[in-house]
């Protein structure tokens, strides 16, 4: 059983990650495994499918966007779901995080 579902698309230097399903201890290593294959490009994750995000989503989030700030990019946030979002505002996480609730482009 498939707990989450990780689609990429590239186009003109903006890379969405479109995340669906949970984000949690047992998923985090999907998205670290994507991420990791990317080149270079500003980084967009797409939340508006987590359905369940723990703690140990939460840090994966932010050890990516300290990845990639490393390297030079900007990672935005997309489109978290209202428990998804409460969640990221109960820990601080939305100050940590950037998020933008429009994307940089339309949907590809």
């Amino acid at each position: 059983m498939l707990l989450l579902k990780v689609g990429v698309y590239v186009a003109r230097g903006v890379c969405r990650v479109v995340l669906n399903g949970e984000l949690d201890m047992e998923t985090v290593a999907q998205l670290q495994e994507v991420v990791g294959k990317v080149g270079e490009c500003t980084l967009e994750v797409d939340l508006s499918g987590v359905t369940f995000v723990d703690s140990t989503g939460l840090k994966c989030l932010l050890d990516i966007q300290d990845y990639w700030r490393q390297k030079g990019g900007q990672m935005l946030i997309l489109k978290s779901q209202p428990d998804v979002a409460e969640v990221m505002q109960l820990v601080g996480l939305d100050r940590l995080l950037t998020q933008n609730s429009a994307p940089a482009e339309e949907e590809r």
